[in-house]
């Protein structure tokens, strides 16, 4: 039961958290690469006016009227200029302006899941993902009932008391690269992770199935 791990899992619903609000940003790209600037006054016969046109010079978040504008310069050109999305914060960038909305305070879920897991395979809590390149925990069967979970390509644990920690418990709690035996987290234990990718991330374990292989049941949350 020693050979080399396996990937494969199933995924239901989410267990110990809702999958964080998507945060939708904004790119705003000025509306011309130039700009053209003329006298559109009608002329005498035999006048005639040559053109002005001027390439984006420069972009510039400015507060007209008590609101945050977006101004495109085009050199002497002139400029055009538009309202900032509504509850965005905008920054000026080449050719345009990035706009983040308000994210609030506290960490953010990356991902969240339950997944069923068969002994010997491997599971990626940054994703919920089967993997064979990226995975944080092994469900490793040494012999029918000598079964751990251990951490994989620097990916650690802690147990700790096996309490609902949650991000800021687990963010403080002492973890190490050695596998964790199935008799110390009995079904309804938590267990911490930082994953292979420096995320935070808790489960539960929710049920481990009878007879052989076994099935593992968990609850993940992964936090950003």
């Amino acid at each position: 039961m020693t050979g080399l791990p396996r990937i494969a899992l199933a995924a239901g619903i989410a267990l110990l958290a809702t999958a964080g609000n998507s945060f939708a940003d904004t790119n705003v790209t000025c509306p011309l690469s130039q700009a053209r600037r003329t006298i559109t006054d009608t002329l005498p016969s035999g006048w005639w006016t040559t053109p002005i046109v001027n390439r984006l010079s420069d972009t510039k978040v400015q507060n007209i009227g008590g609101e945050p504008a977006l101004i495109c310069v085009y050199g002497s050109s002139g400029s055009v200029q538009r309202k900032a999305p509504r509850g965005e914060t905008c920054t000026a960038v080449g050719g345009g302006f990035r706009c983040v909305s308000a994210r609030p305070a506290g960490p953010q879920t990356f991902s969240t899941k339950r997944l069923n897991i068969r002994q010997t395979y491997l599971i990626d809590l940054d994703r919920g993902s089967a993997t064979n390149s990226n995975a944080d925990i092994w469900f490793q069967a040494e012999t029918r009932d000598l079964l751990y979970l251990t951490p994989r390509n620097g990916a650690k644990m802690g147990v700790g008391d096996r309490s609902n920690r949650g991000y800021g418990g687990c963010s403080s709690a002492r973890m190490t690269g050695n596998r964790v035996s199935l008799r110390d987290v009995p079904v309804g234990s938590y267990v911490c992770v930082r994953t292979n990718e420096g995320r935070i991330s808790q489960f539960r374990v929710n049920d481990l199935s009878s007879g052989s292989p076994k099935i593992l049941s968990i609850g993940y949350t992964t936090w950003r």
